[in-house]
C-alpha cells in the first residue's frame, strides 16, 4: 500500500457530489466501499502467473497475494467477476473456503491472524474475461489480430476494474508495493508486462514464460497483459534532472510490420515528452521499472512503466502525438500521484491534461499552449461536480469535465498566483512530495494554499463541488466625466472572492477582485469597449 498522508484540513461543501442524483447497485457499494474486511490487510505483493490461450480467448493461473495484517482478522474480503472460476484459495498450504455474492468474494482463513504479521494467500482461477467493446472507455481484453494474422492481444480495465480478470483487493488506496508477473503466452508470440523483463523461458509444449518485475506500488488497473508479434526497440534517455540516475532505459515493443517506422518516430517523440515533463515534473518516477511503450490493438493507456500505444505514428494538427504525451503524464499524475478514491479521479485526469499544454507550451510557446486550451474550452459541460460520490465503485472519467475543465481550472489558478516561478515550483514539488503516494483532494488544496501564501479552499469547493463556474456581473456606468466599473461575483458558494484581471485603463490588465456584492471601481478610459476581461486565462462565465 502506498503511504497515506493524512491532514486536518477539509474542503467545505464537499457533500455537493449527492447533486448527481445517481444511482449505485449491492456491488457497487462493495466494490467501492472500504470495510473492517478491506482494511484489515495492506497487499504488499501480487505475483502473478497467467497463461494467455488466444484461440480460446481464455486465461489461466493465479495470484500469490503477500499481505501485512493491520488489525487481527480471519476473513477478508477480495474481488473478482463471477464470470470467472475460482478453483481454490491456499492459505498456509491448506484449501481453504469461501464464499462469493457475485463480484465479491469473501474469504475465511481458517484462523485467526495478527497485528503486523505477513502473511500470503494464493487464489487459483481461470475463465473467459470479459471483452472490451470500446477500450480503453470500457474494460476488458482485446482479442485481434495484426495484418498477418498473427494472434494480438491487450488489456485495458480502468473503469472495469483489475477485477474483472484478476482476483485482489480491487480498491484505489491499497496498492501493491511491488508485483511480478510469470506471463505465458504461445511461443510464436512475446508477452509483455508492466516492469523489467528478468527471464524468459520455455515452460510447455508451444508455450513460453516472459517474466516481468515491478519494484514501485502500482495501481491495479495499471497491470497489463499485452501479446503479440512484438519486435523489441531499444533506446536510451539521458536525463537533464536526475544525478543519482543519468540513464534512462527506454524499451519499445512494436508489431514487426511497423519496426522501422516506430525506430524513427519514436526515439525523437519519447525523448522531447521527457525533456518536457522532466523539466515541469522532476525526474521520471519509475526509474528502476524503466520506460516502456507497447503497440496495441486500443488507442491508448496510461500502463505504469509500459504505456499502451495505438495512434499509429503520427502527431496530431498542433504537431505531437497525443497518446505519448498525454498517456505518458500519467507516470507522474496517476502512477506516482495516485488518488484514493474513484470519486477523486479529477487528480489524474486533470493534471494529465494540462500537462499536454505544458508539452505545447514547451516546444512552442505559450501562444501555441494557450490556443490549445482554448480549443478544449468549447468540451467543457458543467453538468456535474468534478469530485463524484465516495464509497462507491464510481468512475468519473465517463465526464470530459475531469479532463478539460479539470486543465482549465489549473490554467485559472496558476493566473491567480500570477507568478510563474513559484507556479512551475509547486508543480515540481506537488510530484516530490507525494512520489509515489496516494493523495486526497484536502491534500491538494493544502498543498498548493501553503506554497502560493493563499487560502484557495473557496477556489476548489466552486470548481470541484459546484458543477457551475462562477459569473462576473458587470455593468458600465457613464457618470458624466468617467466611467465606472461595477461588478461582482454571482453563482458561487458562500465567500468566493476569486481575483481577476480586466483592464482599468486601455490595453492594461490589473487584477480587481470581486465579491458576492457590488463593487465599484473607475476605469480610465471613455469608450466603454475599451474594457475587456481576461477570459482567455481564466474560467469564468461573464454576463453584461
Amino acid at each position: 500500500m502506498k503511504r497515506l498522508l493524512f491532514l486536518t484540513f477539509s474542503i467545505t461543501s464537499l457533500s455537493l457530489f449527492a447533486q448527481q442524483k445517481q444511482a449505485f447497485g449491492k456491488q457497487e457499494y462493495l466494490h467501492g466501499k472500504l470495510t473492517s474486511l478491506r482494511t484489515c490487510f495492506d497487499v504488499k505483493q501480487y505475483d502473478i502467473s497467467v497463461k494467455v490461450e488466444p484461440q480460446q480467448q481464455f486465461i489461466s493461473g493465479k495470484n500469490v497475494i503477500t499481505f501485512k495484517v493491520v488489525n487481527d482478522f480471519q476473513k477478508l474480503q477480495l474481488d473478482f467477476f463471477l464470470q470467472m472460476k475460482i478453483d481454490s484459495i491456499v492459505f498456509e498450504n491448506k484449501m481453504i473456503s469461501y464464499k462469493r455474492d457475485s463480484n465479491t468474494v469473501y474469504v475465511n482463513l481458517g484462523k485467526k491472524v495478527r497485528k503486523n504479521e505477513w502473511k500470503n494467500l494464493t487464489v487459483y482461477f481461470r475463465g473467459n474475461p470479459p471483452i472490451a467493446k470500446n477500450a480503453p472507455w470500457d474494460g476488458g481484453f482485446i482479442w485481434s489480430k495484426d495484418s498477418s494474422g498473427n494472434d494480438w492481444v491487450g488489456l485495458a480495465c480502468e473503469g472495469l476494474g483489475a477485477s474483472c480478470w484478476l482476483p485482489c483487493k480491487d480498491h484505489l488506496s491499497d496498492e501493491a508495493d511491488s508485483m511480478k508477473m510469470h506471463l505465458i503466452v504461445p511461443e510464436n508470440l512475446v508477452g509483455v508486462s508492466n516492469g523489467k523483463l528478468v527471464s524468459e523461458k520455455f515452460v510447455e509444449a508451444g508455450f513460453k514464460e516472459y517474466n516481468w518485475e515491478v519494484h514501485n506500488p502500482i495501481n491495479n488497473y495499471n497491470i497489463t497483459i499485452n501479446v503479440a508479434n512484438y519486435a523489441h526497440v531499444h533506446d536510451v534517455y539521458e536525463s537533464k534532472v536526475n544525478e543519482m540516475q543519468k540513464y534512462l532505459p527506454l524499451d519499445y515493443y512494436v508489431l514487426k510490420e511497423n519496426e522501422a517506422k516506430a525506430k524513427q518516430f519514436l526515439s525523437s517523440e519519447v525523448m522531447r515528452m521527457l525533456d518536457c515533463f522532466e523539466l515541469r515534473f522532476g525526474a521520471y518516477p519509475f526509474w528502476n521499472d524503466g520506460y516502456k511503450l507497447v503497440e496495441t490493438p486500443y488507442w491508448g493507456m496510461e500502463h505504469q512503466s509500459c504505456i499502451s500505444y495505438g495512434n499509429g505514428y503520427k502527431d496530431n494538427r498542433w504537431g505531437f502525438d497525443f497518446i505519448i504525451v498525454h498517456e505518458s503524464g500519467h507516470e507522474w499524475f496517476g502512477n506516482s500521484l495516485s488518488c484514493t478514491d474513484p470519486a477523486e479521479m479529477w487528480i489524474h485526469e486533470s493534471f494529465t491534461t494540462y500537462s499536454e499544454t505544458l508539452f505545447l507550451e514547451c516546444q512552442f510557446g505559450y501562444q501555441t499552449s494557450l490556443k490549445y486550451l482554448l480549443e478544449q474550452k468549447r468540451n467543457i459541460q458543467n453538468n456535474t461536480p468534478m469530485i463524484g460520490p465516495f464509497d462507491v465503485y464510481y468512475h468519473g472519467r465517463k465526464d470530459n469535465d475531469i479532463y478539460y475543465k479539470g486543465a482549465w481550472i489549473l490554467q485559472t489558478l496558476r493566473h491567480v498566483i500570477d507568478n510563474d516561478s513559484i507556479w512551475f515550483m509547486m508543480l515540481k514539488d506537488l510530484n516530490t512530495t507525494f512520489n509515489k503516494k496516494n493523495i486526497t483532494t484536502a491534500q491538494i488544496v493544502s498543498f498548493f494554499s501553503e506554497r502560493s501564501k493563499l487560502n484557495l479552499d473557496k477556489f476548489f469547493s466552486q470548481y470541484l463541488t459546484y458543477s457551475d463556474i462562477p459569473e462576473l456581473e458587470y455593468k458600465i456606468v457613464d457618470i458624466g466625466n468617467k466611467l465606472e466599473l461595477h461588478y461582482r461575483w454571482s453563482n458561487t458558494i458562500s465567500g468566493f472572492e476569486m481575483p481577476i484581471k480586466v483592464t482599468l485603463a486601455k490595453g492594461i490588465y490589473d487584477f480587481i477582485s470581486p465579491t458576492k456584492s457590488w463593487q465599484i471601481i473607475d476605469l480610465n478610459f471613455s469608450n466603454p469597449d475599451d474594457f475587456k476581461i481576461q477570459t482567455d486565462k481564466f474560467l469564468i462565465k461573464v454576463k453584461k
